[in-house]
């Protein structure tokens, strides 16, 4: 029978508007603001980076730019994090979280004598949703989507209901809601692995309502206390959710033999994995299913496919364009020779995809950009400082010569490049090289008006002074200009 903990109805919790509870600073933060959905994982200090790396890998290589993926991370250092990302296919929004992405739940907490080092299973729901206008799924690191579930294009479309993994088979022995056994439905049995969320749904009221009815325990401590479950079952019960059993959705527990797909079946047409006890000890299971091919295990990643992960997208960070492709990543790369230790300016730096590969060759980059779309914090520990400004302010102000530079930018007509050439001309020496994306893009009838590369170099092959070569191909094209004497 249905725990009457609360009097609020499914009905009211809809009405309940999240933009209302939503930082002020969404305006701010484009991938927030986004209306494509989105698939994030959580990832804390435990042994599961290999999981998670896969999961990642796996779900890029199943549903490509259908959507956009998130990796929320605590307690990981940066290059920890770049090593989970490296095998995607896809752009990834990394996210380092703490406390203040979810300000209310953390002085819960808080107030609960959890201290912030003990906040364990609750950082899933830091913050509650990274995309609150999108339907959004919440998987927990150790889970693997193999293949897409019958119901994806209702999800991606918007027209899905809420769905939550549930667990097929409860004795009187288990008791994994803490003190919260009592609110939760015993025919419903939800467990907290996987959500799958329309848009513009919140649950952040349920958990107030819950917490509200019954206060957690003092001290309490997330690491070890159950009661998280217990809050987030008793919560999402009342959307009256559609199931994710484990006939579909099976754990493979690190110390059992076997997969549980709850009620003794044995389903071959499972979609997805739930890898228990990886984040504390090596599950057997994964790596057995990487060994077979069912799971993805990339063995030959370069510098320019580890950072597939930074490449700008098609425009789901908020902007119009799309991200620098691999092939002319590489072009960019062939046309500067010796990088160890060459001092470069990146002009247009997005998400730090150039940047990053330019320092991982072992070059000291200076990255700008007008706008940080997540530069700063993905390119922390590398040989690049990002340095958020507008490119010809920046050019204005500088004194120092670089070895090579290096631009992407947006508005490339022959009037902005005409004004920007004498000062970006006077920050190269003699044997340096200004590289430049988008130099046959108005080749392209949408971006006709973008010729300003073009016309630079078409200006510059005339000049005994610099050196031009285009690579016309592949579009959107790359100027090389070498500074002669």
């Amino acid at each position: 029978m249905k725990s009457s903990f609360t009097q609020w109805t499914n009905e009211k919790i809809r009405k309940y508007d999240l933009r209302d509870r939503v930082d002020r600073t969404l305006e701010r933060d484009p991938f927030s603001a986004g209306k494509r959905p989105v698939i994030r994982w959580i990832k804390g200090d435990g042994l599961d980076d290999v999981v998670t790396q896969a999961a990642i890998a796996q779900a890029t290589r199943l549903f490509g730019d259908q959507v956009d993926y998130c990796l929320l991370t605590q307690g990981i250092a940066p290059d920890r994090a770049r090593e989970v990302l490296s095998w995607a296919t896809q752009p990834v929004e990394w996210r380092p979280i703490s406390g203040a992405d979810n300000p209310w739940l953390q002085q819960t907490l808080f107030n609960a004598g959890c201290d912030e080092n003990d906040f364990g299973y609750w950082w899933k729901w830091f913050p509650e949703r990274v995309r609150p206008d999108a339907p959004e799924w919440i998987l927990d690191g150790d889970m693997v989507i193999l293949k897409r579930p019958p119901w994806f294009e209702e999800w991606i479309s918007g027209r899905d209901r809420i769905r939550v993994s549930q667990f097929q088979k409860l004795t009187e022995e288990d008791h994994i809601y803490g003190r919260y056994e009592d609110f939760v439905d015993p025919e419903v049995r939800l467990y907290s692995g996987l959500i799958s969320l329309p848009a513009k749904l919140s649950y952040l009221e349920g958990f107030k309502k819950v917490l509200n009815k019954l206060p957690l325990q003092f001290p309490h401590n997330g690491k070890r206390d159950m009661c998280e479950q217990g809050v987030v079952a008793a919560t999402f019960q009342e959307f009256d959710p559609i199931p994710i059993p484990l006939e579909e959705f099976p754990f493979a527990r690190g110390y059992e033999m076997e997969l549980d797909f709850g009620d003794g079946t044995i389903n071959d047409d499972y979609w997805g994995v739930h890898f228990g006890n990886a984040f504390v000890m090596k599950n057997v299971h994964f790596h057995a299913k990487q060994d077979l091919g069912e799971i993805v295990k990339v063995e030959d990643a370069d510098l320019f496919t580890r950072f597939r992960w930074l490449s700008g997208g098609i425009g789901q960070w908020g902007f119009a364009g799309w991200g620098m492709s691999e092939e002319i990543a590489r072009i960019i790369v062939s046309e500067m020779p010796n990088l160890p230790f060459k001092r470069i300016l990146e002009i247009g730096t997005s998400r730090g995809y150039m940047a990053a590969i330019l320092a991982a060759h072992g070059a000291l980059v200076t990255a700008i950009d007008v706008s940080d779309r997540g530069a700063k914090k993905n390119l922390e520990g590398l040989t690049a400082i990002f340095q958020q400004s507008d490119a010809l302010e920046f050019l204005k102000k500088e004194k120092r010569f670089f070895d090579y530079i290096c631009i992407d930018l947006h508005g490339n007509s022959w009037k902005n490049w005409k004004k920007m050439w004498p000062w970006l001309s006077s920050r190269i020496g003699p044997g340096g090289r200004i590289v430049i994306n988008n130099a046959t893009l108005d080749s392209i009838p949408e971006w006709a008006h973008e010729s300003g590369v073009r016309e630079l170099g078409e200006v510059l092959s005339l000049d005994e002074n610099w050196k031009v070569t285009l690579h016309s191909h592949p579009l959107p094209g790359v100027l090389v200009l070498e500074l002669l004497s």
